[in-house]
């Protein structure tokens, strides 16, 4: 059975992942809306349209330009059900923003992923030209099948 999922757009990101191009999928609906969140557009769900995963799937194969999947928000999390189905179908290097932290997300999703920037965007530990955008943030990468936390700078 095909489920759905709130997505607002697919396009290609060159900025995403870093030394990947990447079909970018940005999910809307977000319930922990940081304060100065540079996606605010995308906290209500009702904005947008419902996509199938046969048609998600669909415009990651389409876009030849890209070798890896990002998903962002909005909270991509919010819809999990959906969202781990789509891991779960894609081959390619996954990268999830997430607004969640590491710990609290479920295995079954993290398990289909290579990279996840996670933790809320605070205003007041945002610090300008360093990725992530907050210093709570943590940036993790899988490398041989265990996660590891990467430098932020």
């Amino acid at each position: 059975m095909d489920i759905n999922a709130y997505i607002v757009k697919t396009c290609t990101s060159f900025i995403d992942i870093p030394n990947k191009i990447a079909t970018a999928i940005y999910f809307s609906g977000c319930s922990i809306r940081c304060k100065g969140c540079q996606n605010a557009i995308l906290w209500e769900r009702d904005l947008n349209t419902l996509k199938s995963i046969t048609y998600v799937l669909s415009k990651i194969k389409d876009n030849k330009l890209a070798d890896s999947v990002v998903f962002l928000g909005g909270e991509p999390t919010e819809q999990m059900s959906f969202l781990i189905e789509l891991c779960k179908n894609i081959s390619c290097y996954k990268a999830l923003y997430t607004g969640r932290e590491f710990e609290d997300l479920p295995k079954e999703l993290i398990d289909n992923l290579n990279m996840i920037v996670c933790g809320p965007f605070k205003q007041n530990l945002f610090m300008k030209n360093r990725f992530p955008a907050s210093t709570n943030q943590r940036y993790f990468k899988k490398e041989d099948g265990v996660w590891v936390l990467q430098n932020c700078q």
